[in-house]
C-alpha cells in the first residue's frame, strides 16, 4: 500500500478518496428529490440518468487515477465541463456563486494533484 501511495503521491490520494466519499451521496440524491431542489431551480427530467453516468464516470476516473492512466485525467476534464455546463443551467442564482467556487476549487486540486504527477501516468 505504501509503494502504491508513493506512486500517486499523497496529494492525488487524497483527492481521489475525496471523489469516492462525493460519490457516495449520489444515491441520497437520486432517492431524495427534495434535497436537490435546495440548489437546482428545476431538476430536468434525464438529470438522475446525467448523474448514473457522472457515477459511472467518476468510477472509471478513480480507478484510471489510482492506476495513473492519462485517459483518467482526459475523462476528468470531460467530467468538470459538463458539470459547469448543467450547474451554469439549473443551479437556483442565488446558490450558484458557492457551487461554482466548489467547482472551479475542485478542478484548481485536481488539475494541481495530476500535473504534478503527469510524467507517471501512461
Amino acid at each position: 500500500m505504501k509503494q502504491i501511495i508513493k506512486k500517486q503521491g499523497i496529494f492525488l490520494s487524497i483527492m481521489i478518496i475525496f471523489l469516492i466519499i462525493g460519490d457516495l451521496q449520489i444515491p441520497y440524491y437520486l432517492t431524495n428529490p427534495d434535497a436537490l431542489k435546495t440548489v437546482y431551480s428545476s431538476i430536468p427530467a434525464w438529470y438522475p440518468a446525467y448523474v448514473l453516468l457522472g457515477l459511472a464516470s467518476n468510477i472509471a476516473i478513480i480507478i484510471g487515477m489510482w492506476r495513473m492512466k492519462k485517459w483518467s485525467a482526459y475523462l476528468l476534464i470531460t467530467y468538470f465541463a459538463s458539470k459547469f455546463l448543467v450547474d451554469l443551467a439549473y443551479v437556483l442564482p442565488e446558490k450558484q456563486m458557492m457551487v461554482f467556487a466548489t467547482t472551479v476549487l475542485g478542478g484548481i486540486f485536481w488539475f494541481w494533484a495530476v500535473r504534478h504527477k503527469w510524467n507517471s501516468f501512461n
